[in-house]
């Protein structure tokens, strides 16, 4: 390791235990490659979460609700003076990532296999890879626009080197009836109840019914209960609930009837109508760990 190189990174793990958060396993600069018809155009600019209005002040907020750490953007440009941007997100987890990425992912697009999942549309290439969120745009690059955004997304997710795989959670949802690249993962506040937390959610749709079908796992079997405790005390059409694992319905104030299940530190359930959902959470327990 040469003396830059760890001036570099002793500067950003300074930055990180000041601002209490943990560094990532590279300097987010450093992830940004050389391409082949193109330069860097200066240095690359880093934010962290107190300054990060200052290069997206209207979203800053959704990418704090995802535990944001670090942000580093490098701007490209070619010989005919066409420019590119290039922003590296770090949200300290693989499941933090995705949900970042899932807020932003439109149900149709053009997706393909980079880091974990991307797509593309006119201009822009987004994807995730491990604990990163990557965004690129061109400008005016016409027909060669798609070509050089996958190049560069391939090169980045190289640098990374992390996993390229979803959260293994999503495995759990049955494919009947699944909306395409409609999974998303909420990190907090699932169904407006913050004692809820975070929640793998998949959009489906059968007979012309949308529905939801979602995933809480909590810290252990107690925690469960606890949480299907209080969101129990809300019903108000049942006022003496009985928790206990196995089925569950529960009369939300604010999002109608929904049916559920427990078992350890795992609690699954529907948001909609169908009762064809049924079969769907009964696949869903053969999918899930059984501890």
């Amino acid at each position: 390791m040469n003396r830059v190189t760890f001036f570099i990174i002793f500067i950003f793990a300074g930055l990180a235990l000041q601002s209490g958060l943990a560094a990532p396993p590279h300097p987010l600069p450093s992830l940004f490659p050389e391409l082949p018809g193109w330069q860097k155009q200066g240095k690359a600019e880093t934010f962290l979460p107190e300054t990060l209005y200052e290069h997206i002040n209207g979203a800053a907020e959704n990418f704090l609700g995802y535990d944001f750490e670090q942000l580093a953007v490098q701007n490209y440009v070619n010989g005919q003076k066409q420019t590119m941007i290039a922003e590296i997100y770090f949200h300290g987890t693989l499941e933090n990532a995705f949900g970042i990425y899932s807020s932003e992912k439109p149900l149709a697009g053009d997706y393909f296999a980079v880091g974990g999942q991307g797509y593309a549309e006119e201009g822009v290439l987004n994807f995730f890879c491990d604990a990163y969120y990557v965004k690129l745009n061109s400008f005016d690059l016409g027909r060669q626009s798609n070509a050089v955004l996958t190049a560069l997304a391939e090169k980045i997710a190289g640098a990374i080197g992390g996993k390229n795989v979803l959260p293994e959670m999503l495995a759990a949802f049955p494919a009947p009836g699944k909306i395409p690249h409609g999974e998303r993962y909420i990190l907090s506040n699932f169904l407006g109840h913050d004692f809820l937390h975070s929640a793998f959610v998949a959009d489906y749709e059968q007979q012309g019914v949308k529905f939801q079908l979602f995933i809480i796992r909590a810290g252990s079997e107690g925690d469960a209960a606890a949480m299907l405790r209080k969101y129990a005390a809300l019903d108000r059409e049942n006022p003496a609930p009985v928790v206990k694992p196995g089925a569950l319905a529960i009369h939300d104030p604010y999002n109608g009837l929904i049916r559920l299940f427990w078992r350890g530190a795992f609690i699954w359930g529907v948001v909609g109508p169908p009762a064809s959902a049924d079969a769907l959470l009964e696949t869903m327990a053969e999918k899930l760990p059984k501890q």
